[in-house]
């Protein structure tokens, strides 16, 4: 197993919790229950009812910006890469507005932070793609964690590593991560086995 040279975070439900009701989004952009909001709204014309579906999106997502709180043990991993020399970036489905809020009010610093913005969103792969070329590493020193199947996704289809990031019940497509971390206590212990298994 090759070493880890790089790190790619999904930012929401894995980095922050930033509160996001995705539901109740959904309901007030006038959303069926579970659809993905993007995918929905791409197919949306142009229009005053897509300019409020949008505006209803910002709301919710500068609240989560203002909201959002680390989870435990995050701020003790970033410091343990950044001794090891580890890259790190972050790859969100948020905007460049939230997402730079977030990152600014939480005192967070990556070598790079690619948003909806930058990249088609996950799960398609040109972000993750996109980083890796921008540091100069190959795909397979590089893995993605994220709490949610597009992250999973995202990093598998570029051939990448990737690593589910599950603080409560495992979720139903949890089989389709490479690793489980249930705590980022956890995650310097995981980085190890990765390394020691590429010696």
């Amino acid at each position: 197993m090759p070493q880890v040279r790089g790190i790619i975070f999904d930012m929401d439900g894995t980095l922050v919790d930033s509160r996001l009701d995705f539901d109740a989004m959904r309901l007030e952009m006038g959303l069926p229950v579970g659809v993905p909001i993007l995918e929905a709204l791409a197919d949306v014309p142009e229009g005053p009812a897509r300019e409020q579906m949008l505006k209803t999106m910002w709301m919710h997502e500068q609240r989560g910006a203002d909201a959002a709180v680390l989870f435990d043990g995050v701020t003790e991993f970033l410091s343990h890469i950044d001794e090891r020399g580890i890259s790190t970036a972050v790859l969100t489905r948020n905007s460049r507005k939230s997402t730079d809020r977030t990152l600014q009010r939480l005192n967070l610093s990556f070598s790079q932070v690619v948003t909806r913005e930058d990249a088609p969103p996950k799960p398609d792969p040109t972000g993750v793609r996109m980083i890796a070329e921008r540091w100069g590493l190959p795909a397979h020193q590089i893995i993605v964690i994220g709490d949610y199947v597009y992250d999973l996704r995202a990093g598998r289809n570029a051939g990448m590593r990737s690593v589910l990031f599950a603080p409560d019940s495992l979720p139903h497509f949890a089989n389709e991560a490479d690793f489980i971390l249930r705590h980022f206590r956890d995650a310097v212990s995981l980085l190890e086995q990765l390394h020691l298994s590429a010696e």
